[in-house]
């Protein structure tokens, strides 16, 4: 698959009350066509700076990026012509007075040039899609925040672009909805073979969603790679996971005793960490078994918090 966004050596710094703040230090990555990318990091780790350059709603101090080949500096038109674009702005994104259907055929037509009789029918699939049908003839003004961010994540898609940058597309979403998005956004990247940026703090968002994933912090960048290799980027790569409350002290303890567990987190649910739980997880089941205890015991999917936390946390 080709790279369709590449970023080199990104240096972008804020200066204020006579202070200099760098918000990206010579970040380098890149994104292929196909791929659902998600950028992690805490807040003030310059997610949003990063995608407002590659969107060409920022320039970098230093350093390159190009979209889809097209230089987000020199390239300016020619990149606002093949990306989408939604960001945090949803309350003040749109004219209060119109309608939802009414925003979305406005923006469409005065930033895309698509006439009414193309446009009303892609309204009409991501209403479908996003579960908003009901909410087209409703005025911009009576939505509530949800609903808000919901009609501008469906703008940055009306067109059907190639790249789109969504900084925290499922902020102020229900639950239902958010699934509802992330289930077509994954399916819209592998049936275009469009390239779909996402910032997120959520990380079942980040772990359902994303192809890979890129973790910042203070400008650069700590991880690159897939959900499933994030969660094992931490010291004890796999976790052994026990369902119940709490487990009797001396049982805990011939828990950790056994050879390849590293520490023990006491839940609920209770949750051994160790480098080969299926070489551990016979051991666990005899001694569970001759305590007594029929509990369920399985091996879990390595956390993608647990990792954030402990990958910031190391950085500083």
């Amino acid at each position: 698959m080709e790279d369709t966004v590449v970023c080199k050596d990104l240096v972008k710094e804020y200066r204020s009350g006579g202070k200099t703040v760098r918000a990206l230090d010579n970040l380098s990555l890149s994104v292929k066509a196909g791929e659902v990318f998600g950028l992690l990091g805490p807040n003030g780790a310059g997610k949003t700076t990063l995608v407002k350059i590659l969107a060409t709603l920022l320039n970098a101090d230093q350093g390159s990026a190009t979209v889809c080949g097209f230089d987000v500096r020199r390239d300016e038109a020619k990149v606002r012509a093949v990306i989408g674009y939604a960001g945090q702005d949803s309350e003040r994104s749109a004219y209060f007075r119109l309608t939802a259907e009414e925003n979305l055929v406005y923006f469409a037509g005065a930033t895309r040039n698509m006439t009414p009789r193309v446009i009303r029918p892609r309204v009409r699939e991501l209403a479908k899609a996003f579960g908003f049908e009901e909410k087209l003839n409703r005025q911009f003004v009576t939505l509530s925040g949800g609903e808000k961010q919901t009609l501008v994540v469906m703008r940055a898609l009306l067109h059907s672009p190639q790249v789109c940058f969504l900084d925290e597309p499922s902020k102020s979403l229900d639950p239902i909805t958010a699934r509802k998005v992330r289930v077509y956004l994954k399916e819209y990247a592998r049936s275009n073979n469009a390239t779909v940026v996402v910032t997120t703090h959520n990380m079942t968002e980040a772990q359902e969603l994303s192809d890979r994933l890129a973790l910042i912090h203070h400008g650069r960048l700590l991880f690159l790679g897939t959900p499933l290799e994030f969660g094992k980027a931490v010291e004890h790569r796999d976790v052994i996971e026990i369902t119940a409350d709490r487990l009797p002290g001396p049982v805990l303890e011939r828990l950790k005793g056994l050879e390849g567990v590293a520490r023990i987190d006491q839940g609920p649910p209770v949750q051994l960490f160790c480098q080969d739980a299926y070489a551990v997880l016979p051991a666990v089941t005899s001694t569970l078994k001759t305590a007594g205890l029929k509990v369920p015991v399985g091996i879990a999917m390595p956390s993608l918090d647990r990792a954030f936390i402990e990958l910031v946390e190391a950085a500083g």
